[in-house]
């Protein structure tokens, strides 16, 4: 029994105490459980190799690691002819490559495609079954728009315009595309 402020008595059974307690005694004994299995997860996934493949992943799309100097190097070149390159999207093929989509100044009628894969053979198979090309250089023209691809080694460029506009950055995104290519060894 306890005394309470004004001389008052405040009675906690010893069931209450002991249920206080108990609970409290269960939440750690869960929290441990918890933090263990999140441990053993992490360290599985580091032991496996799928902790490095994420950090990848996430790095690539980022536009760091082996990428981050094409990629930089694209975005330079186009802001020194004041063209924007945004709404930076990024996609894994699931076999070493990846794909960077922008929109030239946020047009949707002028796009450019970077497909960065793991080797030059790769590159050749997949751009022909993307673009029934397995080229260096294709200019690919229908009804619906106009498509410069430029390819050196594992890395191509590809720049898709459509509607009325078709011409207004051809010349501009060519020579940003020589001036990339050429950056690579």
């Amino acid at each position: 029994m306890r005394v309470g402020r004004k001389g008052t008595q405040v009675k906690i059974g010893r069931r209450t105490g002991s249920l206080f307690v108990g609970c409290m005694i269960v939440l750690c004994i869960g929290l441990l459980v918890a933090c263990s299995t999140e441990a053993a997860q992490q360290e599985r996934k580091v032991y496996s190799g799928q902790a490095t493949k994420e950090g990848n992943m996430r790095a690539q799309s980022q536009g760091h690691g082996l990428n981050g100097p094409l990629i930089r190097e694209l975005d330079k070149a186009f802001a020194a002819r004041d063209i924007k390159l945004m709404n930076n999207m990024s996609a894994d093929d699931g076999e070493g490559g990846i794909s960077y989509m922008y929109l030239l100044n946020g047009s949707g009628r002028h796009i450019v495609k970077v497909h960065i894969f793991s080797d030059a053979d790769t590159r050749a198979a997949r751009m022909k079954e993307m673009y029934g090309n397995s080229g260096d250089q294709a200019v690919i023209e229908n009804v619906l728009g106009k498509t410069a691809i430029r390819s050196k080694g594992y890395v191509s460029l590809v720049y898709t315009a459509s509607g009325g506009e078709k011409d207004i950055y051809e010349g501009q995104v060519s020579e940003v595309f020589h001036h990339v290519l050429n950056q690579l060894n």
